[in-house]
């Protein structure tokens, strides 16, 4: 079956749904699906990209486009989607009708735009997948888009019970949503043994931290709960973003936090392995948070902001829940670092609980969503 996937945000760029496709062009690929992606050049992450990438079953084609935009535009819909869809909406005609796909898969709003307009007109099968939170307006323009554009589509992938809750509330037939689940690699996030001496990091206890480093990650609470909490608690920030000059400036000269920006999806097994704990302070509503499963892998329990659809993505046999206030972040993670017993449990539930929840058989749901 060939399949169009059409997507603002794909690899090389950085985050949760870039890596979500990766795992998703793999698994499709060798279950003999034909795939061709069209995305944007790399529009949040400074790295090297390709126009044109060829693999097995596989075709990607990334059109250039403005950089330096998205981060300052979230906030502002309206114009983000201006921004965003414009360039998948004028190529994708072009390649639909090279590539002749039996299905569209469009991954968020902007790009449903794009797939369910010419979806119709070339009569062709449209899936979304919705990998956020939206909270959606009560009433409005944009709600009613959003509307128009759910009713149009064949199927509706929403990520988690919260964003199909959020979908239906909009009047869309539950019939045609379905939630679907991250999986990750369970060949490669696993426990490394010794990480900890191979990173040369300092002894004692060490928090990490993985993502995005923008506001609504939590940056800014978690660093300000770092220079207050035990000095023998270590803080590691792995990461790339437009928060990258705060965060140096911040930390300066601050022995126990550590900055060591962007970290390639082959070494963060190594970087879980070697923490004693992941920290997720997200300060908005996270649509899942794709590095807590990958980091529980390693057997390294999480403290997880209680924001949005996290609660789905972990339990408390592996981890804790917070709210998003300082004093309770602190307490939580000096209280992880005196209880070696207790984190220890957490780490021995953490691997069987994603390997019962978190494997290749997932994509099953996606498949079936192009054949209902």
């Amino acid at each position: 079956m060939k399949v169009l996937q059409l997507t603002v945000h794909l690899f090389p760029n950085i985050g949760g749904v870039e890596t979500h496709l990766n795992d998703l062009f793999n698994a499709l690929t060798s279950r003999n699906f034909n795939i061709f992606c069209l995305a944007y050049q790399p529009i949040s992450t400074r790295v090297d990209w390709k126009v044109i990438e060829r693999g097995d079953n596989l075709t990607i084609l990334r059109i250039p486009w403005f950089k330096g935009l998205f981060e300052k535009l979230v906030k502002f819909p309206l114009l983000e989607f201006i921004y965003l869809v414009p360039g998948l909406f004028l190529v994708a005609p072009f390649v639909i009708i090279f590539f002749r796909p039996k299905i569209i898969h469009a991954h968020g709003i902007s790009a449903a735009t794009s797939a369910v307009f010419w979806g119709k007109i070339f009569k062709i099968k449209t899936v979304i997948s919705l990998h956020s939170f939206y909270s959606f307006p009560k009433e409005g323009l944009y709600r009613n888009y959003v509307k128009i554009l759910f009713d149009n589509c064949n199927y509706i992938l929403c990520l988690s019970k919260k964003s199909k809750e959020e979908v239906i509330t909009l009047g869309v037939d539950s019939i045609k949503c379905n939630v679907f689940t991250y999986w990750i690699d369970l060949r490669k996030f696993k426990k490394i043994t010794n990480a900890k001496k191979i990173l040369k990091w300092k002894s004692g206890f060490t928090s990490l931290f993985v993502g995005r480093l923008i506001e609504e990650k939590g940056i800014r609470l978690l660093i300000d709960t770092a220079l207050i909490w035990k000095q023998n608690i270590n803080l590691v920030i792995a990461g790339s973003g437009p928060m990258e000059e705060y965060i140096a400036k911040k930390i300066k000269g601050k022995k126990n936090i550590s900055f060591i920006g962007k970290v390639s999806q082959e070494n963060l097994p190594l970087f879980y392995s070697g923490a004693n704990c992941l920290i997720v302070p997200s300060i908005s509503e996270e649509g899942f948070g794709r590095v807590i499963i990958e980091s529980l892998a390693c057997k390294t329990p999480v403290i997880a902001s209680n924001m949005g659809a996290i609660r789905e993505a972990m339990s408390e046999t592996v981890g804790q829940f917070v709210d998003g206030s300082l004093d309770n972040l602190k307490r939580t993670i000096e209280n992880f670092a005196e209880n070696p017993g207790q984190l220890k449990k957490f780490s021995q539930n953490a691997r069987t609980f994603v390997e019962r929840r978190y494997s290749e058989k997932n994509v099953e749901t996606i498949i079936k969503s192009y054949t209902v």
